[in-house]
C-alpha cells in the first residue's frame, strides 16, 4: 500500500541534552489505523508533534504524502469561542467579506452526524466537559481533510461507549484512505482496532507487530516495559465507617449541571462514579473540591464542609486529583518541587516562618519520584518539561502522600502507561486499605471494576442507579450510562 508517512532515521536531542528519540524509522499506509506504544517518557508524544510539523528533528526526515492532522493529548482548543468558531478557526467560510456563521454551524452538525461525535455548535469551549471539549479538537481536524490524522491519547476521557464510537469514525476515516496513527496506554483498543503496533522505549523503536490482535495485550505490555507488569495491590476487606455524605446536592447549570446527588463514602472504601462524560460528574467534583457554588449539604466525619473554602477543606482531609492536570493540577512553568508542595505550603513542614522551606520541598519530591517513578532529570525541572503521564504521577503522589482523609480521583490514570497505571491503582487501594474514603471518577469501566466497593451510575446529572461489588454488571451498568435501560 502507498505510504501516507515516512519518518527516517528520525533522532531528537533536546536542548536540555535529554535525547527523546534515537534513530527512529516508522511508516504509515494509506487506509491503515497504526497504534503507537510505550511508557511515559518513551518519546511517543515527541515522535507525533515531529510527525505533525511542529518539532524539527534534530536529525532524519519526514515525508507526508498531504495534510496532517494532530489532536493533541492536551487540546488545543480557543476555550473562550464557540464550538463553531473553533471548528472553522482559520478557514471561515464567508459570503463575500461577511463571516457565513450559518454554513460554519452546519459544518459542525454534519460532521458530528457524520463520525457520531454530537456537541452543541454553539457551545462555548470553556464550559465543556474535558471529554466533549475533545470532541470539538476532533471535529476541527476532521473538517480539514487531513490526509494522516494524529491522535495521541484520543480516548483518554472517554466512556466505553463514546471509544466505540471514536473507533468507529476511525475505521470510517481509514476505509476512505486516511492512514492513522493512535498513541495510547489502552492496550485493549490496540488489541481490537489497530492494524500494526509500533513500540517505543526510551526513544528507541523496540518491537513492531504486524496485526495487534495476533501480538495480545501482555506481550505488547513486556515490550513497552521490558518485563512483566507490576503486580495489583492487594484489597483489604472495606470497612464501613462512615466519612464522606453528600445529601440532595445540586451544582452548575445548563446540560452538565448536576441535577440530585445523595451518596455516601466509608473510611477503607472506593465509591466509584461511571457515566459518559457531561452527565453532572464535573459539577460533582468541584462542588466538592469548594470551587463551584451548590446546593444540599455536604459532610465529612459528621461536620459540616466549609462553603467554598478549598484550603479549609485541604485542611480537613480533601485531596483531590483533578481532571485536566495541567489546567488544575499544576502551574507549569513552576519546579516540580514547587507544585508538590500546593495545597500544604502553608503549613509546616514545607513552611518555616514567612518562607518555604526549599530542603523540605525537594525532600518530598524525591519522595514522590521514588514511590511513582517520576521520570525528570531534577525536582527543579518545571513541570512544563515533564511527558503528560510524569506530570499526573506528580498530581496522583501530591494527593495520596499527605495521609489523605477522603481523596477526589478524577481520572487518576489518564494519559499513563500501564505499569504506572498498575501502580497509580495501587497506591489507591494502598489508601483505601489504610482508612482513607476514596471517590472514584473514571470514564474507564475495566478500571473501576477492579477498583470499586461500590458504583454509582450518573445520567443527566442524577444518580440512575447503583451497584455493590459482587453485583457489577456490565450491561446493565452500560446501559444505564447511556439512558438505554
Amino acid at each position: 500500500m502507498p505510504k501516507a508517512l515516512a519518518l527516517e532515521g528520525v533522532t531528537k536531542i533536546f536542548a536540555s541534552g535529554v535525547c527523546a528519540l534515537d534513530d527512529v524509522n516508522l511508516a504509515l499506509e494509506s487506509g491503515e489505523i497504526h497504534a503507537l506504544c510505550g511508557e511515559n517518557g518513551a518519546g511517543k508524544s515527541t515522535l507525533a508533534h515531529i510527525a505533525a510539523g511542529a518539532l524539527t528533528p534534530t536529525s532524519g526526515r519526514v515525508c507526508a504524502d498531504g495534510p496532517v492532522g494532530f489532536v493533541h493529548q492536551h487540546f488545543e482548543v480557543v476555550a473562550r469561542l464557540r464550538v463553531w468558531e473553533n471548528v472553522a478557526l482559520g478557514r471561515e467560510p464567508r459570503i463575500g467579506f461577511v463571516l457565513d456563521e450559518t454554513s460554519a454551524r452546519r459544518r459542525v452538525r454534519e460532521l458530528s452526524e457524520a463520525y457520531g461525535l454530537a456537541v452543541d455548535p454553539n457551545a462555548v469551549v470553556e464550559e465543556l466537559p474535558v471529554g466533549v471539549a475533545q470532541r470539538v479538537e476532533i471535529l476541527r481536524e476532521l473538517s480539514r481533510e487531513p490526509r494522516v490524522l494524529i491522535l495521541d491519547e484520543p480516548t483518554a476521557v472517554l466512556a466505553p461507549v463514546e471509544i466505540e464510537t471514536l473507533f468507529g469514525a476511525l475505521h470510517t476515516l481509514a476505509a476512505r484512505g486516511v492512514a492513522i496513527l493512535v498513541i495510547t496506554h489502552k492496550l485493549q483498543e490496540v488489541v481490537a482496532h489497530a492494524d500494526r503496533v509500533t513500540v517505543l522505549r526510551a526513544g528507541k523503536v523496540v518491537a513492531r507487530y504486524d496485526g495487534a490482535s495476533r501480538a495480545g495485550v501482555d506481550e505488547i505490555a513486556r515490550a513497552m516495559v521490558g518485563g512483566a507488569l507490576p503486580l495489583l495491590a492487594q484489597r483489604a476487606a472495606p470497612r464501613t465507617t462512615p466519612c464522606f455524605a453528600a445529601t440532595g446536592l445540586r451544582a452548575g447549570s445548563g446540560a452538565y449541571a448536576l441535577q440530585q446527588a445523595t451518596l455516601e463514602v466509608g473510611s477503607g472504601e472506593i465509591v466509584a462514579i461511571a457515566g459518559v462524560e457531561g452527565n453532572g460528574q464535573t459539577a460533582l467534583a468541584d462542588a466538592i473540591a469548594g470551587v463551584l457554588p451548590y446546593e444540599g449539604s455536604m459532610h465529612l466525619d459528621g461536620e459540616p464542609l466549609p462553603l467554598g473554602n478549598p484550603r479549609q477543606r485541604i485542611a480537613r482531609g480533601l485531596r483531590v486529583i483533578p481532571q485536566d492536570r495541567r489546567r488544575e493540577g499544576l502551574v507549569l512553568p513552576w519546579s516540580i518541587a514547587e507544585n508538590v508542595a500546593l495545597g500544604d505550603h502553608t503549613r509546616p513542614p514545607l513552611r518555616r516562618g514567612w518562607t518555604l522551606d526549599r530542603a523540605a520541598l525537594a525532600r518530598r519530591a524525591l519522595e514522590i519520584f521514588k514511590r511513582f517513578d517520576v521520570r525528570a532529570p531534577s525536582v527543579r525541572t518545571p513541570a512544563a518539561a515533564l511527558s503528560g503521564g510524569n506530570q499526573q504521577k506528580i498530581v496522583v503522589g501530591r494527593a495520596l502522600e499527605r495521609e489523605p482523609r477522603l481523596v477526589l480521583a478524577y481520572q487518576p490514570t489518564r494519559g499513563i502507561d500501564a505499569g504506572a497505571a498498575v501502580l497509580v491503582q495501587s497506591c489507591l487501594i494502598e489508601a483505601r486499605n489504610a482508612g482513607a474514603a476514596i471517590l472514584l471518577v473514571s470514564f474507564d469501566l475495566d478500571e473501576i471494576f477492579t477498583l470499586a466497593d461500590r458504583i454509582f451510575v450518573f445520567y443527566r446529572g442524577a444518580i440512575a442507579g447503583e451497584f455493590a461489588r459482587g453485583e457489577f454488571d456490565r450491561a446493565r451498568i452500560g446501559a444505564l450510562m447511556s439512558g438505554a435501560a
